[in-house]
């Protein structure tokens, strides 16, 4: 029997609160933690979009990249990436995809579910 209980992890298939829904505005980047991972937030013509802060290809910060309506770059190697469907956009050779999230807004906080999508 363990001696430290850890409590208050939500599982993987559970929605966790983050950020108020006001701070999640379109064209910017929100962070969360959830669960101990950082959590991009952004909204895109009013659609709510979760995304892994860590590079696919090489687990760079995403956060300290950029972001031109859906297209999300990443600051050390300008790889490219569409946040409304994951896919790669530069460069186009290349097979690497965002880790989204199913996320909600529910009684105006953001909620973020780990599952990825």
């Amino acid at each position: 029997m363990p001696i430290l209980k850890r409590g208050g992890a939500a599982r993987s298939d559970e929605f966790v609160s983050t950020v108020p829904a006001a701070g999640v505005r379109e064209g910017e980047m929100t962070t969360a933690r959830v669960n101990g991972r950082k959590v991009i937030l952004t909204r895109h013509e009013g659609q709510l979009y979760a995304i892994d802060s860590l590079c696919p290809h090489a687990a760079a910060d995403l956060s300290q990249g950029s972001l031109h309506r859906w297209r999300l770059c990443c600051h050390e190697h300008d790889y490219c990436f569409d946040l409304r469907t994951g896919r790669i956009v530069w460069p186009e050779d290349e097979i690497y995809r965002l880790r989204r999230y199913e996320v909600k807004e529910e009684d105006g906080v953001v909620k973020v579910r780990l599952n990825p999508i």
